[in-house]
């Protein structure tokens, strides 16, 4: 029985999916008993999401060797690393630009929006996990492209061929 193989196209995370990856859930993370405390929206706007994956494909399309690869063409997990890096990274410059520590009298000082290294920890770490796949992913594209494109000299030199 002949094997018939169907082209599979990936297609990108979904809003949700995103944010069910990041728990970006006011209140309690759908189905999973844990509840955002401080958290009383979304941190992400539906368009911050969607322009993380176009970056996400975008920073893809510009590592060497440049590609021109459409956003369903890439694997989801790569998409993903890359959009939720680019989030952190986004939230995390926020939070810079609004850090602001207070202190009263002898009590600990307390910081509002002061979670930028983390948020930058986090987008490097993502970031990481993203450039990994990705350069593996173009290492191996790169490579399939090769085979079969190289010849030799001797290709209509043999004593079988007959011209």
């Amino acid at each position: 029985m002949p094997v018939i193989g169907y082209p599979v196209r990936s297609s990108l995370p979904t809003r949700d999916e995103v944010r069910r990856f990041m728990r970006d859930y006011p209140g309690p993370v759908r189905d999973t008993g844990v509840i955002n405390v401080l958290l009383d929206n979304v941190e992400f706007s539906d368009a911050d999401i969607d322009a993380s994956l176009v970056y996400a494909v975008d920073l893809y399309n510009a590592m060497t060797p440049l590609t021109n690869i459409g956003m369903d063409q890439l694997p989801r997990v790569v998409t993903l690393y890359g959009a939720v890096s680019h989030l952190m990274l986004s939230e995390g410059m926020r939070q810079l630009r609004n850090q602001a520590t207070v202190q009263d009298g002898n009590v600990q000082p307390i910081g509002i929006d002061d979670k930028q290294q983390l948020y930058q920890q986090w987008a490097n770490w993502m970031r990481d996990q993203f450039m990994s796949f990705a350069r593996q992913i173009k290492n191996q594209r790169n490579m399939e492209l090769a085979w079969g494109g190289l010849s030799s000299g001797y290709l209509n030199t043999s004593r079988n061929h007959h011209a």
